[in-house]
């Protein structure tokens, strides 16, 4: 009885060890996502649950994206490490040839809804309006966590260059 009290006692402290380790990455990154925000100088900078979207060009109209809307977008998505790192998706023709990239489907129509796109892009997206041009960033939080997604490591936090093209209130 001992022994198993001792067992379970030390696989609960291991456990707590990872998550602390796991909200310290986190943490850093969220503050490496700040310094980098602070460098860029003027721009607004709109926070949704934690996810930081970045505009460098204002959108035009009344509609803005909300949950259950869907938008059509072209995106460039890079590793974060206080600045854009290696880009590993875009739908942007034009950077996918000067990267050597193959280029991700022409944007389509998505619904902006939990498990269309990543949580990062899920919150980040919401508020943008038609011609928006903007940066989304957020820590591995809000992106792929702890699983390895093509080229992209676990915990690593990503930016995604958005252009905003249409919305379709839902």
């Amino acid at each position: 009885m001992k022994k198993t009290i001792f067992i379970l006692i030390a696989i609960f402290a291991v456990f707590s060890c990872v998550k602390q380790d796991r909200d310290n990455m986190i943490a850093n990154q969220e503050s490496n996502i700040d310094s980098y925000i602070s460098s860029l100088g003027n721009v607004r900078v709109q926070n949704n649950s934690g996810v930081n979207r970045i505009v460098f060009k204002e959108g035009a109209g009344l509609d803005s994206l909300s949950v259950g809307d869907s938008v059509k977008f072209y995106y460039t998505g890079y590793v974060f490490s206080r600045r854009k790192g290696s880009m590993f998706v875009t739908n942007v023709d034009s950077v996918a040839k000067a990267n050597n990239f193959v280029c991700a489907k022409a944007p389509e129509n998505i619904k902006l809804e939990g498990g269309n796109v990543v949580d990062g892009l899920f919150y980040g997206l919401q508020g943008a309006k038609v011609g928006e041009k903007c940066e989304i960033v957020f820590s591995a939080k809000y992106g792929y966590g702890n699983t390895v997604v093509y080229n992209i490591p676990k915990m690593t936090p990503l930016i995604f260059e958005v252009q905003i093209v249409e919305i379709v209130k839902n």
